[in-house]
């Protein structure tokens, strides 16, 4: 296991408050319009923005058919579809089943990396970190929503889609780290674009007048999206997974809601409860079990 650096966690700090933006403007956006158009747009936004600033500094978009290929993988598996997956499924699901459900994401990725990277074998401390991490977030959102899981109708068919999105960022995680990583800034602007035109030939496709007769205010959400937790995010992102690995950055999916919450409580004047409290030292308890590095690895698969 890699050693972290003040550094990373500056960076993984960053990320979490990216990533917490979101959910105010995602809330917006979902009132006026559907999820293929918030996903296309956010991406195009970010592409917008990433694309000139990395000619700026000197990046070149020329590359191989391979780095292409890989960019546009990337871009499929870890922006398009889960972008779209999840805000489909929020539809459906209160923000509190959501917030649970993407909790599995670190979950997952634990799993897959253990078996498809070599340095971030499955340890005892690390199994243990994790689920704590996850009771964590079960504390924060509430116990009672575990009870509150469908198992039919359109809410059960949301739950899926945000499961599937969350299993899409843990394979963007593990394969991004297999086939290796270009320039940050470079990987983030091309892989932007190339879901950026997925997405838009996804929305198009399926509903060509989505854009028709939207208030100002849905696509001021959009653009947001775009830039905080999507362009600069992905910056951060893909610079953390190349310096720590995809493990360390999934402690964000913890971190997120906790950040969310206690957001609305310093400015909003949202109640402060003992269980905001309780997550985050469960949380940040299991994230500190899980760097510990001196017990030994789970066996892996002969």
């Amino acid at each position: 296991m890699k050693q972290t650096s003040t550094l990373d966690w500056l960076i993984l700090t960053g990320l979490v408050v990216a990533w917490g933006s979101s959910f105010a403007m995602t809330k917006v956006a979902v009132e006026h319009l559907d999820a293929a158009w918030i996903m296309a747009l956010r991406l195009s936004v970010a592409g917008l923005v990433l694309a000139p600033y990395a000619m700026f500094s000197g990046e070149s978009f020329f590359a191989s058919g391979a780095v292409w290929r890989k960019f546009t993988w990337l871009a499929l598996i870890g922006h398009a579809a889960p972008f779209f997956l999840i805000t489909w499924g929020t539809h459906y699901v209160s923000s509190g089943i959501s917030g649970l459900l993407m909790g599995a994401v670190p979950l997952f990725l634990v799993v897959l990396a253990h078996f498809f990277l070599d340095d971030e074998s499955l340890t005892v401390p690390k199994s243990a970190g994790f689920l704590l991490g996850f009771i964590g977030i079960v504390v924060l959102i509430g116990p009672d929503k575990l009870l509150n899981l469908s198992i039919s109708g359109e809410a059960f068919w949301g739950e899926l889609a945000i499961l599937a999105g969350c299993l899409c960022y843990a394979v963007h995680g593990v394969t991004a780290k297999r086939l290796g990583f270009e320039n940050p800034l470079k990987q983030s602007a091309c892989v932007c674009i190339a879901a950026a035109v997925m997405g838009l030939a996804f929305a198009v496709s399926i509903s060509p007048t989505g854009l028709l007769g939207k208030p100002q205010v849905a696509y001021w959400a959009v653009i947001g999206l775009g830039l905080l937790p999507t362009a600069f995010a992905t910056l951060l992102m893909y610079r953390l997974m190349n310096r720590i690995g995809p493990s360390f950055v999934a402690y964000s999916n913890y971190l997120v809601p906790v950040y969310a919450v206690l957001f609305g409580a310093l400015t909003l004047g949202e109640e402060l409860s003992w269980s905001i409290l309780a997550a985050l030292f469960l949380i940040l308890t299991g994230i500190a079990i899980s760097r510990f590095n001196a017990l030994p690895n789970w066996s892996k698969a002969p």
